[in-house]
């Protein structure tokens, strides 16, 4: 017998506002700073060559990366423990937080200083441009990966504080300010590539002053070993997991840059930055998401959780699934939109891609109930399992099949993962229905002839996602009463019907 067989039913009272409010409010803020980022990327691909945008490309993911080592998991856990935690409790667990991760993140802006200095002549070990041009720009990474560090934790601080509009406000005029520096520096002013990442790197403190203000009073750091050890050791698993992650979703670049040319990496990293739009805006939707399953399971209401995950799966693969195909019918025009004609060549990738994004916010689902559970292992070890894949994959597919090698090999390896994470899900006890996870993807395959076969006409290539859609209601992926519940319950006076029963 499962455990969603013996528990209580019935989530806590307001649950679905609170989950479906404070979703659109985070998908809101971050609609508004990937509108930001298309805008500054179609401003910095214009003004810079592609070399060089393949130089800013590389700094970011170096950045990313050192966010994700030195993050020891926090930004996962947080919504989690404060949301669980007393008034009291939370402010140990914040305050800790903040300072430990402090202290950690300067020493390494430290290292990295001391290692530019150390590196005088980076050409003795590499005649890469891309590299040679990160090197010149180390001196201010620290900036980008100090303060981006502090914002994604107090982020997730926020979203177990249930302070949504704290979130929703501070990304959202952090955005416009980016647009505005990197309007005013790099389009008019002709700066280069250090100067675009300046004007980043002041659009991340800007965020971070705006966003830890919504912490109040539990925002003080304080030296609190015994907190700040409790919840890195509960983060472990998870701290494991999103450096899994990173090289699952963005060591691809750095292998393209090596396997096929900075060129081609810049034109991939770019490309990747509209499946990283639905896949944010798919996960700040979620962002109440693990909040609320950890109160239920913290209830003991398994029925609950369960319940929620299974339409969680549903919703997310309407929206995700549909936006890959949406996004693929137009892909010409809007890549024309966004950067030039030079980057067209990632047409061939960018259904792909946005495949392997969905992929990944459904496998996100499944973690995310790991989590709550208290079973972090498995996500590790899947994880891992995905990364394996993925690099083996990507040295064997891309110098054969450039980009779109490096694209097949993230489906493939997003696939496993959901499968995978799945399966682990199910065995927690929590009930998992293989063909309503596999529905959407046979759906998403037949909806898809009219982009991938047929003319090009843009009236032809819009079927399918309407295909998509009609096939989603009619095999019950979603259904109306789902629909008209979540949009009473974003109403400010609607009653919020349940469509979790």
């Amino acid at each position: 017998m499962t455990a969603a067989a013996t528990a209580p039913a019935g989530p806590p009272a307001g649950g679905l506002k609170t989950l479906v409010r404070g979703g659109l409010l985070s998908a809101l803020s971050v609609c508004i700073s990937m509108a930001a980022l298309l805008v500054t990327s179609k401003l910095f691909t214009n003004a810079l060559d592609r070399e060089a945008v393949g130089v800013f490309a590389l700094l970011l993911v170096t950045s990313d990366f050192i966010i994700y080592a030195t993050g020891m998991g926090l930004t996962a856990s947080m919504p989690k423990l404060v949301a669980e935690a007393d008034a009291s409790r939370r402010k140990r667990l914040i305050g800790g937080a903040l300072a430990g991760q402090l202290a950690l993140l300067l020493a390494v802006g430290v290292l990295t200083l001391v290692l530019q200095l150390c590196l005088r002549t980076p050409e003795r070990i590499t005649q890469d441009p891309a590299w040679l041009g990160v090197h010149a720009c180390l001196h201010l990474l620290p900036l980008l990966f100090i303060i981006g560090g502090l914002r994604d934790m107090i982020l997730a601080m926020l979203a177990g504080l249930d302070r949504y509009a704290f979130r929703a406000g501070g990304i959202a005029l952090a955005s416009l300010a980016q647009v505005a520096l990197v309007y005013a520096f790099v389009w008019r002013a002709g700066g280069g590539v250090m100067t675009l990442t300046l004007a980043m790197a002041a659009s991340y403190g800007i965020a971070l002053v705006l966003l830890w203000a919504g912490l109040g009073g539990n925002g003080r750091p304080r030296f609190d070993r015994a907190a700040y050890g409790e919840s890195v050791r509960f983060s472990f698993p998870l701290y494991v997991n999103q450096v899994m992650n990173f090289f699952n979703q963005r060591f691809d670049t750095v292998l393209v840059s090596a396997l096929a040319g900075v060129t081609h990496a810049a034109v991939y990293e770019m490309i990747k930055r509209l499946p990283v739009i639905v896949n944010r805006v798919m996960n700040a939707l979620l962002v109440p998401y693990l909040p609320h399953i950890s109160q239920l399971v913290g209830a003991k209401d398994y029925a609950g959780a369960a319940r929620v995950l299974h339409h969680a799966v549903g919703i997310s693969a309407f929206v995700g699934y549909g936006a890959v195909l949406l996004l693929a019918a137009v892909q010409k025009p809007l890549i024309l939109l966004l950067f030039n004609a030079e980057y067209l060549a990632g047409a061939s990738v960018l259904g792909l891609l946005l495949a392997a994004a969905s992929l990944a916010l459904q496998s996100g689902l499944m973690a995310q109930m790991l989590i709550a559970l208290g079973r972090n292992i498995p996500v590790p070890l899947v994880n891992m399992t995905a990364m394996a894949v993925t690099l083996l994959a990507d040295i064997a597919l891309i110098p054969r099949f450039g980009m779109a090698g490096a694209a097949w090999a993230a489906v493939a390896a997003s696939g496993l993962s959901f499968m995978l994470l799945a399966v682990f899900t199910h065995r927690a006890g929590i009930p998992v229905s293989g063909w309503h996870c596999a529905k959407p993807v046979v759906l998403l395959l037949l909806s898809a002839a009219p982009v991938y076969y047929g003319s090009e006409n843009l009236g032809w290539r819009l079927l399918s996602p309407a295909l998509f859609a009609a096939l989603c209601m009619a095999f019950s992926v979603v259904t109306p009463r789902q629909i008209l519940a979540l949009a009473r319950a974003a109403l400010p006076a609607g009653r919020a019907a349940q469509p979790w029963k």
